[in-house]
């Protein structure tokens, strides 16, 4: 059974788009924000959406917005 629902939160995970693809397509962010925030979460493994709150580029109630719509994605 645990291997029925590894692999199908592996193949939810993979059709849901990655947050900084949704920040920008939702006009959230600007690129160069995910791109300062990306390369920071190399060095930190912070979430990418905790990063660009801390730095001002995004609102928690926005972020919150789009996380819960990226989860209703897996749940259809």
């Amino acid at each position: 059974m645990d291997g029925v629902m590894e692999q199908s939160n592996t193949t939810c995970a993979a059709a849901v788009p990655v947050i900084g693809k949704m920040l920008l397509a939702g006009e959230y962010i600007v690129s160069q924000d995910l791109d300062f925030a990306l390369e920071h979460q190399k060095h930190t493994n912070e979430p990418l959406g905790e990063i660009l709150v801390r730095i001002g580029a995004l609102d928690r109630e926005e972020l919150e917005k789009v996380l819960f719509l990226q989860g209703t994605l897996c749940s259809r």
